[in-house]
């Protein structure tokens, strides 16, 4: 994952980020060394995240991504976007598709409630009509991948089934997934509402994979292996969260660290979003040569500490390296290509 900006023009009432603390919008990388980053990368890398804050806040959204797909051997690129800037989600898409056709392009666009609750959650005015036009604009475009996003939280969970039938029946969305709230820094979920929130999820997500697959949904290609694939990945993390939510355990090893780390928009990195106190080195300090930090000392030590600790936690990027990586559910995915 990469934050590529903290910048963001909406304040969602479950953010965790500080927007308090004018730091937090200092330093971002530069587009030089985003591409020495790149370079440097060479072909270690599958597949990239861009995140925020709001991606497509940085103009030069369209310049990281190009050295990405200039300098690694990314297959794909998934963004997740608040939906405000539909004119530059979708001249980004025609362009990253167009002069990149080996990338799949996945954009993930948030809504989490109908039009009045939703501007309000997310404090931004008509936000909800620009998320439905963005979906609208890119829905289209070959090898785009579009797909709305509900994060189940004690702001909307009483209304999710009205939401997700509305969705669905009225705004004409064809994929729609879900996750549900989680604390991590400033923001804490109201305990009183954890119960509720976790019967809606159950809800939603369920309704998810029944309509994923008897076709009411298109979220997977059901004729394709990968599709089958990632039915049963997002399956599987539902049917974990659910267990997981109120009374956490511990399941399997995670990669962090690994398979998948983070990058934040100054260059720090990080072995997992969760392990935030757990700095694995500065990119500028080590000229931008992100393997040297990912195989020093203290990432050894944290892989160890995630091993010996059984570290888990409900991080959905976590989850999806934890089940596909992991032989004990290897018989699930070879089982998913009949599932269908």
């Amino acid at each position: 994952v990469h934050f590529v900006t903290n910048r963001c023009n909406a304040r969602c009432s479950f953010c965790f980020i500080d927007f308090d603390n004018e730091d937090i919008f200092k330093d971002e990388l530069s587009i030089d060394e985003i591409y020495r980053l790149t370079k440097n990368l060479g072909k270690s890398l599958v597949n990239v995240n861009l995140t925020g804050g709001e991606p497509f806040a940085r103009k030069d959204l369209i310049d990281i991504a190009e050295c990405y797909c200039r300098n690694t051997s990314i297959q794909s690129i998934y963004i997740t976007t608040n939906g405000s800037l539909p004119d530059r989600v979708k001249i980004f898409a025609e362009h990253i598709t167009t002069k990149y056709p080996h990338i799949t392009l996945s954009i993930s666009i948030s809504i989490d409630d109908l039009p009045e609750n939703h501007n309000k959650i997310r404090k931004i005015k008509g936000l909800f009509d620009k998320c439905i036009e963005t979906y609208k604009l890119i829905e289209k475009i070959e090898r785009v991948i579009p797909v709305v996003q509900v994060t189940v939280s004690e702001a909307n969970y009483k209304n999710v089934k009205r939401i997700y039938s509305d969705l669905l029946n009225i705004y004409k969305i064809e994929s729609i997934k879900a996750v549900i709230v989680r604390d991590e820094g400033i923001y804490k979920t109201p305990t009183e509402d954890k119960r509720g929130i976790l019967t809606s999820y159950n809800w939603i997500t369920n309704k998810i994979i029944e309509d994923s697959k008897n076709g009411v949904l298109n979220n997977y290609d059901q004729s394709s292996a990968q599709g089958r694939l990632h039915y049963k990945k997002d399956t599987l993390m539902y049917k974990f969260i659910q267990k997981y939510y109120l009374k956490p355990f511990y399941q399997s090893h995670c990669p962090a660290g690994q398979l998948f780390g983070i990058i934040d928009s100054k260059g720090k990195i990080y072995a997992c979003e969760i392990l935030d106190n757990d700095c694995l080195g500065d990119l500028r300090e080590s000229k931008m040569n992100f393997m040297k930090i990912w195989n020093n000392d203290k990432n050894h030590k944290l892989r160890k500490f995630i091993k010996e600790s059984k570290c888990h936690c409900s991080y959905e990027c976590a989850l999806a390296f934890n089940f596909t990586s992991n032989l004990r559910y290897q018989f699930s995915f070879l089982r998913s290509y009949l599932d269908f």
